[in-house]
């Protein structure tokens, strides 16, 4: 009898926090690049999604590798607060190793004086990845920043990225950690 009760009391619980998910609506966003979908995520449907731009690879000079297009996903209520958040899959990072690298030649560009302060390996939807994480300077402001990189194919690695404020983090983690663990590759054909 006791054991029925805690289980019920159990059942119960979960199915609040189900509903409770379930209640907050979410949008399917699949990443593509040069024709080649590689993979999606799921965003909070009240949140603003831009995409950007591509380049075809002919439309570049000889040897010059066209920049990703970026997929920026922000809240629509909040524009007090400095916050980012991206998702890219730039051609030639192919494994997690090349990801460390570029994230090193990229840092510059997105951050003064970013300094990287906890390193992780995780799983993802069963996909390797690293997660970096540490703070920096922008537009003249102190910001935290995360990065994920995500092996969402055998030879693509995609960049999920986080750079704000830290209240900005504070008051949006569980949909910021729900968007990450959302992504997953496209398998091959879809």
């Amino acid at each position: 009898m006791i054991l029925g009760s805690l289980a019920r009391q159990f059942f119960c619980v979960a199915l609040l926090a189900f509903a409770a998910s379930a209640a907050k609506a979410e949008v399917l966003v699949t990443y593509e690049t040069q024709g080649e979908a590689l993979f999606s995520f799921s965003a909070p449907d009240d949140w603003q999604l831009l995409t950007g731009f591509e380049v075809a690879p002919g439309d570049m000079e000889a040897g010059v590798t066209p920049a990703p297009r970026i997929v920026s996903l922000l809240p629509q209520e909040d524009s007090e607060r400095i916050m980012w958040t991206g998702f890219w899959a730039p051609q030639g990072v192919e494994d997690l190793d090349t990801a460390w690298e570029y994230l090193r030649r990229v840092a510059p560009r997105l951050l003064e004086d970013a300094e990287v302060t906890f390193r992780d390996q995780r799983t993802i939807n069963g996909q390797d990845a690293e997660v970096f994480s540490g703070s920096g300077i922008k537009e003249g402001k102190s910001v935290d920043f995360a990065v994920a990189a995500v092996q969402v194919t055998a030879s693509r690695v995609a960049f999920a990225a986080f750079i704000g404020e830290p209240e900005a983090y504070d008051r949006y983690e569980d949909e910021l950690v729900g968007v990450l663990y959302s992504m997953t590759g496209v398998e091959e054909g879809r």
